[in-house]
């Protein structure tokens, strides 16, 4: 199931992105960066920026399990990069699927509750940053997104390739039809 993340949703949440970074990063991201995602300072992060990504025009969506526990997010809101505010308006800034639930839909429910969302505040041009290395660049580009941008960036001293997706929706109706 899908919903709106609450302000009490931070543990589940931090858990979900300390595991996707811990098993999906470590050929991208250095080492040190990567033990730097702990669940305490990830469960600090979150209850602390969570209340702000639930209202507005920024939302965070959660995908539960039957037991009702927190197995992915999602988070959208206005683009933020100057390089691609010009053509896309609207940014996904990430979908985390726990690594024990991935290939199961999820990643694509949580990109459609997000989009819609966008859509709902009339961005009909979205994008979104990935690293080129990583595995759901397959993903992304199965979604019909198409690379827009690459930047290069530098983490824990390691210089990285990013890459931009973008869709672009004429209305509501078209998302994953």
């Amino acid at each position: 199931m899908i919903r709106q993340a609450q302000a009490d949703d931070f543990k589940g949440i931090a858990r979900v992105h300390v595991d996707c970074i811990h098993t999906g990063y470590q050929a991208i991201l250095p080492t040190d960066t990567i033990e730097k995602f702990t669940y305490s300072s990830r469960e600090q992060r979150w209850e602390n920026d969570l209340p702000k990504t639930i209202s507005g025009g920024t939302m965070n969506f959660v995908a539960v399990d039957e037991q009702g526990k927190i197995i992915g997010f999602a988070l959208g809101g206005t683009m933020r990069d100057p390089r691609l505010r010009i053509a896309y308006t609207g940014e996904i800034y990430g979908i985390y699927i726990h690594p024990n639930a991935q290939g199961k839909g999820i990643g694509k429910q949580l990109f459609k509750a997000v989009t819609e969302h966008l859509l709902s505040l009339h961005h009909t041009s979205i994008a979104l940053w990935n690293f080129k290395e990583h595995h759901s660049c397959n993903f992304f580009k199965h979604l019909d997104g198409k690379e827009v941008y690459e930047k290069s960036t530098v983490i824990g001293g390691k210089e990285l390739l990013e890459c931009a997706y973008g869709w672009e929706f004429a209305k509501k109706e078209n998302v994953l039809n």
